[in-house]
């Protein structure tokens, strides 16, 4: 059989075709390199994850068992800089414990860089950035975090009122008798289990400022 040489055309085609699998191949090779790479990324970030939020877990496990009050805020403040769950569990801690001391702008320091998953918990911490504002004299300031920890609480059917009345008591002390009333009458409305079992005249409040707001 005669051997057939291929013409121009064909080895033009089938240099082309070459340089086009050289090419795929380059860049499957880049693809699989960066591919390892954002892997090995993770694994590390995992890896160093993992350590922090044991390191976290180990200080706070420390605070909560130490025997003193200034060697728990010690402690918790460690564990607050460590960051990650825990961490911000402790921030909440040192919320607590300096508000208890009368330092209110250095736990609104902590409580501001808090940040808890738990609605509960979240709804605590704002209403504590609340009291800490009142303390301060910053009623408004102190409004917004009792809002947020209304709309944290999410009806919750304890902490709602219970941030209502102090929602309440700063708009009387602002002389904003129709926002007062309006306070209680949600309370009146919404929570009637509350208003049986608190010890607060909530209907004797909502009154009074209803009759203020005329």
């Amino acid at each position: 059989m005669e051997k057939m040489n291929p013409t121009p055309e064909q080895v033009e085609a089938s240099e082309d075709i070459l340089a086009k699998a050289r090419a795929n191949k380059k860049t499957i090779v880049w693809c699989l390199v960066a591919g390892f790479v954002v892997i090995i990324g993770v694994l590390v970030w995992l890896m160093v994850a993992q350590a922090g939020s044991k390191k976290a877990d180990e200080l706070i496990a420390k605070a909560d068992a130490a025997p003193a009050d200034s060697v728990a805020l010690a402690l918790y403040a460690d564990a607050a800089e460590a960051g990650y769950k825990s961490g911000n569990r402790a921030k909440a801690e040192m919320g607590i414990r300096l508000y208890r001391d009368g330092k209110y702008e250095e736990a609104l320091n902590y409580l501001d860089d808090c940040s808890l998953d738990d609605e509960v918990a979240a709804a605590g911490v704002y209403t504590l950035k609340g009291d800490c504002n009142v303390n301060l004299d910053k009623l408004d300031a102190a409004l917004s975090c009792y809002k947020k920890a209304i709309s944290t609480a999410d009806g919750n059917p304890e902490i709602v009122p219970f941030v209502l009345i102090k929602e309440a008591n700063i708009y009387r002390a602002q002389q904003n008798y129709a926002d007062e009333a309006k306070c209680y009458k949600t309370i009146l409305d919404e929570y009637p289990q509350y208003v049986r079992t608190t010890r607060t005249d909530i209907k004797k409040y909502y009154e009074r400022a209803l009759a203020q707001s005329k």
